[in-house]
C-alpha cells in the first residue's frame, strides 16, 4: 500500500505531497486541478510509462534551469523513487540505485479512463498492446520476447523492402532467398510464443460476463496451443503461402503484429454497444485481469480509475465502483463530484480535495 506520494516537478506540481491512510482514495475538484496526473504519476511509478505521454511532457523545469522530475512512494516504510531527466532514468530503492527490472519486478498498475476506452474500441494496436501489457504483470520474462519480436520484424521488413525493390526495377521474385529464409524462422518462433500467451489470455477473460475472441491470420487448430513447435511450423507455412505478397508490399503480412480481439455479450459489443456498454465491459476486463495477475502473483496490482463515472448512468456506476472489487486493492478514483459515487464507497474512502494546490 501507498502510504505517501512525494511528486517534484512532476507536470502543474513543483512540490507536492499526499499522504494516504486508506485502500480507497477518491481525488475530486474542477477540472485542470491535476487529479488525472496524480495517478499518471503512481502510473510511472509501477510500470515505467505514462498511460497518456509518449514523450518526457510531463518533466517540469526547476529554479535552476535543470529538466527533470521525480516520483517517490513510501510503501509499507520503504522508498521507491523514480528520477527522469531529458536523457535517462534513475530507480532508487531505499536511496540504492537499482536495475529497472529490479525495481519494477514486483510492481504494476492497471489505468481506466474514457481514453482507454475510446482507443481500445477503435485501435486495434491498443487491443494488441491491452493483452500484452496484462502479460507482462505477471510474466517478467515476456518483455524480453517483445523485444526479440519487434527487432526480428523490423530486420524482415527491411529485407523485404530490398527484395521488393528488386523485384519491381528486374521483375526478380526471390522467394528462396537464404536471408529471408532465416529472418522467417525466426520471426515464426517469437510469434509462437505471443501467440500461445495472448489466446491464452483471451480464454481467461472469458471465463465471466464476456467472450473475449482473438482474431489472427494465422491457420492454426487451437485445441493444440500448448504445443509451441506446432505453432512454429503453422505460422512458416502461413509465412510460406504469403511471402510473394510480403515481397511485393515490402512488408510482413501475417503475424502477431496484425492480429485483434472482439468483445461479446450476445451481440459484438465494439460494433453495436452503446457508449456506456463499451465502458462497462472494458471497466470488466479490466477487474478480470485484476484477478488473473492476482492468481499467477498473489498480489493484485494497484488500481486507477480516472474520471470514468462521468458517462455511465447511476446502475453501471454501481456496477462499476461495487467496494468488494476496489478494496481488494489499493485503488484511487478521479471524480468531479464524489457525490456521484456510490453512498457505500464514499462512506469508507480517504476524500482528497484538489483546488490547483
Amino acid at each position: 500500500m501507498i502510504e505517501k506520494l512525494v511528486l517534484t516537478n512532476f507536470r502543474k506540481f513543483k512540490d507536492k505531497i499526499f499522504e494516504f491512510d486508506k485502500n480507497i482514495v477518491i481525488f475530486y475538484g474542477h477540472n485542470a486541478q491535476g487529479k488525472s496526473s496524480v495517478l499518471e504519476a503512481i502510473y510511472i511509478l509501477n510500470t515505467g510509462t505514462s498511460p497518456w505521454a509518449s514523450t518526457n511532457e510531463y518533466i517540469n523545469v526547476d529554479q535552476n534551469g535543470n529538466a527533470h522530475t521525480r516520483i517517490e512512494s513510501i510503501e509499507e516504510g520503504k522508498s521507491y523513487a523514480y528520477f527522469k531527466d531529458i536523457s535517462k532514468r534513475i530507480f532508487k530503492i531505499e536511496s540504492k540505485n537499482v536495475k529497472p527490472s529490479t525495481f519494477f519486478e514486483k510492481r504494476s498498475s492497471n489505468i481506466f479512463n474514457p481514453e482507454k476506452i475510446e482507443l481500445l474500441m477503435i485501435s486495434p494496436s491498443e487491443r494488441r498492446n491491452f493483452l500484452d501489457s496484462t502479460i507482462l504483470k505477471y510474466d517478467y520474462e515476456y518483455e524480453t520476447l517483445l523485444k526479440d519480436f519487434k527487432k526480428i520484424l523490423r530486420q524482415r521488413n527491411a529485407y523485404l523492402k530490398k527484395l521488393s525493390k528488386l523485384f519491381y526495377e528486374k521483375g526478380i521474385i526471390a522467394i528462396n532467398d537464404p536471408q529471408l529464409n532465416f529472418w522467417s524462422e525466426h520471426f515464426s518462433l517469437t510469434s509462437a510464443y505471443i501467440l500461445q500467451n495472448r489466446i491464452s489470455l483471451t480464454k481467461e477473460l472469458s471465463k465471466n460476463e464476456y467472450e473475449v475472441q482473438y482474431k489472427t491470420g494465422v491457420q492454426f487448430d487451437r485445441r493444440k496451443l500448448s504445443n509451441i513447435q506446432y505453432l512454429k511450423e503453422c505460422i512458416e507455412q502461413d509465412l510460406e503461402n504469403s511471402k510473394k505478397r510480403d515481397i511485393a508490399t515490402g512488408y510482413t503480412n501475417v503475424g502477431p503484429h496484425r492480429d485483434d480481439w472482439d468483445i461479446f455479450r450476445d451481440k459484438d459489443i465494439r460494433k453495436f454497444g452503446s457508449r456506456g456498454e463499451k465502458r462497462l465491459a472494458i471497466g470488466k476486463l479490466i477487474f478480470q485481469t485484476q484477478e488473473i495477475v492476482f492468481e499467477k502473483t498473489s498480489k493484485y496490482p494497484i488500481l486507477l480509475l480516472d474520471d470514468i463515472a462521468s458517462e455511465l448512468d447511476i446502475l453501471n456506476t454501481e456496477k462499476i465502483f461495487e467496494k468488494k472489487l476496489l478494496d481488494r486493492q489499493q485503488t484511487f478514483i478521479t471524480v468531479i463530484d464524489y457525490n456521484s459515487l456510490p453512498k457505500s464507497l464514499i462512506k469508507d474512502a480517504q476524500l482528497i480535495h484538489l483546488n490547483g494546490s
